[in-house]
């Protein structure tokens, strides 16, 4: 535990935990389009569901690593500091924020390969109608 009461291997783990869920919404979102490619409209809503349970976990390990900030108001400003600053930019005061900002890094990278093929996909299944397209969407909307 360091002097905001937080127990910083818990916090890795639960960053670790959203990454691997990310990886798995990275594998899951390359078989979608693989089943897109053959019209496979069974295997897409089997593996849109698999995607949405994947994404309820990556949102709970968040919702945990938040309900850890509830101790008191150093470990939610701290909470704050490793989930919002640039990972890139960031600076770590002990060897668990290292590999959390690591694990970071590496979160955005998927999300950002998946946020790719999901427009493509996007794009191929809905058309002029596209979300993409739409000029609704934010630019640089951040890690999920």
């Amino acid at each position: 535990m360091e002097k905001t009461g937080l127990d910083m291997r818990q916090v890795m783990v639960l960053f670790q935990r959203r990454y691997n869920s990310i990886r798995e919404i990275d594998r899951l979102t390359d078989e979608l389009s693989e089943a897109m490619a053959r019209n496979d409209e069974v295997s897409v809503a089997l593996v849109l569901q698999m995607r949405a349970d994947e994404m309820a976990k990556f949102d709970d390990c968040t919702n945990e690593i938040w309900q850890m900030s509830s101790i008191g108001r150093e470990a939610l400003r701290k909470i704050r500091t490793l989930i919002q600053s640039d990972p890139e930019e960031a600076i770590s005061e002990s060897p668990e924020e290292k590999k959390i900002y690591e694990i970071r890094r590496k979160t955005q990278a998927v999300i950002d390969r998946i946020r790719v093929i999901d427009e493509r996909l996007n794009r191929i299944a809905t058309g002029k109608e596209s979300f993409y397209g739409s000029g609704v969407r934010s630019a640089g909307a951040g890690e999920l």
